[in-house]
């Protein structure tokens, strides 16, 4: 299934492209560069140049030449320009041609001068996501079977598009071109099958990757939105689809050298093998050399986190990264579970520097991955977070890396996952980390009962919140509950949570019912995503007159939620476990009051004077009655929930922001 595009505008992703200027250095530079660019000249305006110069000047691979070949230019600035390319990016190097041959001919002519490894086509007036040519490296590094990659594209300037098609459907490739010009191809292998064609001024490329298939070879499609195609009228894909009649022609000509190949051959959808344990590869250290810096010794962190998801854990590592930004840390993330994640955008504006492994490589290159990154970011700290498959790499990347500080978050006892979930494991890994971090003395309790050796590693680090940004706001209230149909006097019980087993939505469902049955007017709120999603919806449904008086509604911005909190009465929040919720954070500094159970370390942030703790049962009647005898009386007293929400937000001004 193609992976949807992370960004919701194309237009969004390239003006954050063009915006990007992080100048990586490579040193020492390197005289056997591992890949070579490869680049025909002709006529390029200036401003693409730049822009496609910038691009390359950001990759997070910098073990690279880039040759340009001047396919006889005749404008006069475009001339200009070229003998200026090696004062631009000092891996330019420049050729020459004694008469024009068109886009093959002058990547021919750069190929004859390649030194590297690895070939990467690259058209001078396209853009490159900053980690592509390093994803397609690391690719072809552990998959010795395949000899060229790319990645989902990006159509972009007078044309707008997300692009899903690949290489991992060969057989399709004899009806129609599925990729763009940009990929990272085996040199080696490239020789052996040959050059583009010279014959051919448009369709090269086409002609080139079938000719690729015809001789066995194998290409992979990475599922990431990392090349970017500018779409012009005067571009050269423009212009021979305007001559229809010679279009067609080439497209007969290129059609019929090969359809006899794609007849005689039966050719499947190519996969990527996962063998279930392959112990060489866990041995396997890869021979490339990548050094980067951006920032100074001791400012270098790597961070692996599960997802980039909408919740509080990722809220968390959202803010801490953010800060750690502003105080001159280079970042690089490394997920590593299969997700959507909703929340890339928001990551990928603090770092681009963000490696899905799952989508990359298997789980048996991992530990290559990581050794590979820590020497070529030359990290200063690996930064663990709600991410299990890290744990099992410390003791080699502790035994490899002597000099880097391993530190671990962790933020709740799960006692349904794994006999506790990540505490468990970072007790038994504790011996490899230089320090733990949790989010309240509970859990820290919960660790040292555990493993005592963790005592003298501990660390209690509060979620906190910005008490400037979470406050309530009287035009947003009446906005919002005009927009629910709320009002202005009426009650509002917010549920501001993931739609998971934790956060108990269903429970909260039966709570609502009850409040209802006893012909309370009530409107509730449930805000989130999660895989109860729907199981909430016929919950809501079978109850009949429940449906007016529950909106079920997807996640919003943290600016949209200010507005929420603002019409809400009381934030209830029965959840199943917890840290310490970072929604209570939030609802508290919006001044309101918060019911919630008394699970982990919640009550060291809500106390008395500032909300209500409601012990845990077993979801029955009992403690849903206890529920409701709290939040008849509370809701009405217009007094008491002022001066609780008072107190609450008074709290964390002075403890927790």
């Amino acid at each position: 299934m193609p992976m949807k595009p992370y960004f919701s505008k194309v237009s969004d992703f390239i003006d954050l492209l063009k915006a990007q200027d992080f100048e990586y250095c490579q040193s020492p530079a390197s005289d056997a560069p591992v890949v070579s660019i490869i680049s025909s000249f002709y006529n390029v305006p200036r401003d693409y140049f730049i822009e496609t110069n910038r691009s390359i000047r950001n990759q997070t691979f910098q073990n690279y030449e880039w040759i340009i070949a001047d396919d006889c230019s005749t404008d006069a600035a475009a001339e200009a320009l070229f003998d200026e390319l090696p004062e631009l990016n000092s891996k330019i190097k420049t050729v020459r041609r004694a008469e024009n041959g068109g886009l093959a001919a002058g990547r021919n002519t750069a190929i004859a001068q390649a030194s590297g490894k690895y070939l990467f086509f690259m058209d001078t007036d396209d853009l490159l996501e900053p980690t592509m040519i390093e994803k397609c490296v690391l690719f072809l590094e552990t998959h010795a079977d395949f000899s060229f990659v790319n990645t989902y594209s990006v159509g972009f300037g007078e044309q707008e598009y997300w692009w899903d098609k690949g290489f991992d459907q060969p057989s399709e490739f004899i009806n129609e071109n599925r990729v763009t010009g940009r990929l990272l191809y085996r040199k080696e292998d490239f020789d052996t099958v040959g050059g583009f064609d010279e014959s051919l001024r448009f369709y090269e490329d086409w002609e080139r990757w079938l000719n690729a298939i015809a001789h066995g070879q194998k290409g992979w499609t990475i599922p990431e939105y990392l090349d970017c195609y500018r779409r012009t009228a005067s571009g050269l894909l423009a212009t021979s689809r305007s001559k229809v009649e010679k279009e067609t022609e080439v497209t007969r000509q290129i059609q019929a050298r090969y359809q006899q190949f794609f007849d005689d051959n039966e050719l499947p959808d190519v996969v990527v093998e996962r063998p279930m344990f392959d112990l060489s590869a866990l041995r396997r250290r890869l021979t490339i050399q990548n050094p980067i810096s951006t920032a100074s010794e001791g400012k270098r962190l790597l961070c692996w986190f599960p997802h980039l998801e909408i919740g509080g854990a990722d809220k968390f590592n959202l803010d801490l990264l953010a800060g750690l930004k502003r105080r001159g840390y280079a970042i690089t993330i490394v997920t590593t579970v299969p997700a959507p994640h909703h929340w890339f955008e928001q990551f990928y504006e603090i770092t681009p520097d963000i490696f899905h492994l799952p989508g990359l490589l298997h789980y048996g290159h991992w530990l290559t991955f990581a050794q590979y990154i820590i020497e070529s970011r030359q990290v200063d700290v690996c930064f663990i977070s709600n991410a299990y498959y890290a744990y099992y790499l410390l003791p080699s990347l502790r035994q490899d890396f002597p000099g880097v500080a391993f530190v671990d978050y962790t933020h709740t006892e799960d006692p349904g996952w794994r006999e506790g979930g990540y505490p468990r494991v970072s007790c038994q890994f504790s011996e490899f980390l230089d320090r733990h971090i949790v989010t309240s003395n509970a859990l820290a309790s919960k660790f040292i009962e555990m493993n005592k050796a963790t005592a003298s590693k501990i660390k209690v680090c509060y979620i906190n919140v910005d008490e400037q940004f979470w406050q309530a706001d009287e035009e947003n209230r009446r906005r919002v509950r005009r927009e629910m149909e709320v009002a202005d006097d009426g009650l509002v019980v917010l549920f501001p949570a993931r739609m998971t087993g934790q956060k108990r939505p269903l429970f909260f469902i039966e709570i609502i019912n009850q409040l209802v049955m006893q012909e309370f007017a009530v409107t509730a709120v449930m805000l989130g995503g999660g895989e109860l999603v729907e199981a909430v919806t016929e919950r809501v449904a079978e109850y009949g007159l429940l449906a007016e008086r529950i909106r079920v509604l997807p996640f919003v911005s943290s600016s949209e939620m200010v507005g929420y909190y603002s019409a809400a009465d009381v934030v209830l929040l029965p959840s199943a476990y917890e840290g310490i919720s970072l929604v209570m954070y939030e609802a508290m500094a919006m001044g309101l009051p918060v019911v919630a159970s008394d699970v982990g370390g919640q009550r060291e942030l809500l106390t008395p004077e500032t909300g209500v703790l409601v012990s845990l049962g077993e979801g029955d009647e009992s403690e849903c009655d206890r529920y409701v005898e709290i939040l008849r009386p509370l809701l009405q007293a217009v007094k008491r929930k002022f001066e609780l929400g008072h107190a609450a937000r008074r709290r964390i001004i002075s403890f927790f922001r």
